[in-house]
């Protein structure tokens, strides 16, 4: 049975970007309802930060299809090297969606030396050319 307004937690868990809110999160990655989960990532993409993408671990393992892609779309956002190094593993996903998803976001980094660069990201130059 569904308790309506539960997503509102992680929600709320989410606006502090507070990065200890992050355990928590990651607990509601696990909960049986899949808005809740959905919620869950949204919130870790509002806070960000490696941890927040590693904690996207468990979402990127759910049996959800929207949950897996909306992680995907979260760890674009994100950055950094934690979620390139998903990204590049969720390339391998059952579903072409979110395969299509992870290469999209992956794009969106720029490949010096063969590398994605998380700080080339969005316009910002590489360091070393």
């Amino acid at each position: 049975m569904k308790i309506p307004g539960r997503e509102r937690r992680p929600e709320a868990l989410g606006e502090t970007r507070h990065p200890e809110a992050v355990e928590l999160l990651s607990l509601a990655l696990e909960d049986a309802d899949e808005d809740v989960r959905e919620a869950a990532v949204d919130a870790l993409e509002e806070i960000g930060g490696d941890e927040a993408a590693q904690a996207l671990t468990i979402a990127l393992e759910d049996e959800d299809s929207w949950v897996r892609e909306e992680a995907v779309e979260a760890l674009g956002e994100i950055g950094g090297e934690a979620a390139i190094r998903l990204l590049e593993q969720a390339l391998t996903d059952e579903d072409e969606s979110i395969r299509e998803t992870a290469a999209e976001a992956l794009a969106e980094f720029t490949v010096p030396r063969g590398r994605v660069q998380p700080s080339a990201r969005k316009g910002a130059r590489y360091p070393h050319e």
